[in-house]
């Protein structure tokens, strides 16, 4: 006869699933002693705990193991958990197969935006910008694409009905004001005093003498694996990314990532 312990080492289940499997009637211990509770185990009994493990992880359930180990499991039954079985592990393939499509696309476009980003970068002034724009408060970068889903549209709703449908709309991140929270703008410059911005706010965007500026003709995958792109671009110039980051969208569906820039302290 086996002891708890020796099973659990033979078949490498921990005693805690020996315990949980008895409790749930996959295996019963041969025998337990009244007084001190400690379980034997048949020599024989190993290999139903190495059947029930094999069909754990295979991730058959307590219930349809019961049935599988059965006596009375029937043909029928065994194909009906068994293409029940195949058509989940087949979803979960087609699944996963789908993710890895989308983390592989996801790679692609971090390599191919580093490259547009190292063959475009400019280093130098920033312009001061006058925006008539709307505007959100978000509490950090995963909030941002939502927020610009209600704000671009809006925004264009208010440039149509002025005829401003063919002007660079920008978008500003500026978290400087509260670390807890991130101003979300959506706007376009304001060149002419006579252009109507009631319904919209005029907002003043600071320039700066060192600034950094990347164009895409083609918009990137994703907006914020850009500016991760960007930042380690910068790290080479032994700069980083500091204050209001600027997103222009050109007309012709270019895009224009801007950002001041700092010196990166030196490691003590």
């Amino acid at each position: 006869m086996l002891r708890i312990g020796e099973i659990a080492h033979f078949t490498g289940v921990s005693r805690r699933m020996l315990r949980h499997w008895e409790e749930s009637g996959l295996i019963v211990p041969a025998s337990t002693d009244e007084y001190t509770g400690h379980r034997r185990y048949a020599p024989s009994q190993v290999g139903r705990v190495r059947a029930i493990a094999a069909l754990r992880s295979l991730d058959f359930g307590l219930g349809e193991i019961r049935d599988l180990l059965g006596p009375q499991l029937t043909e029928q039954r065994l194909l009906s958990l068994l293409r029940t079985r195949e058509g989940e592990l087949t979803a979960h393939i087609e699944e996963a197969s789908a993710r890895l499509r989308e983390v592989r696309k996801r790679l692609e476009a971090i390599q191919r935006g580093h490259t547009t980003i190292m063959s475009t970068i400019e280093l130098g002034p920033l312009p001061s910008l006058r925006l008539a724009s709307l505007h959100a408060t978000v509490r950090d970068e995963s909030e941002i694409g939502d927020a610009l889903s209600d704000l671009l549209p809006r925004l264009r709703e208010e440039l149509d009905d002025r005829g401003l449908n063919d002007v660079e709309i920008v978008l500003t991140y500026d978290g400087t004001e509260d670390e807890n929270s991130i101003v979300v703008t959506a706007g376009t410059a304001v060149l002419d005093d006579a252009v109507d911005t009631s319904g919209l706010t005029t907002i003043d965007v600071s320039g700066g003498d060192r600034g950094v500026t990347v164009r895409f003709d083609v918009p990137p995958a994703d907006i914020g694996d850009a500016w991760i792109s960007l930042d380690a671009s910068l790290d080479e110039y032994e700069l980083e990314t500091t204050g209001t980051y600027r997103q222009i969208l050109t007309p012709t569906g270019g895009v224009i990532l801007q950002a001041p820039v700092t010196r990166q302290p030196r490691p003590r």
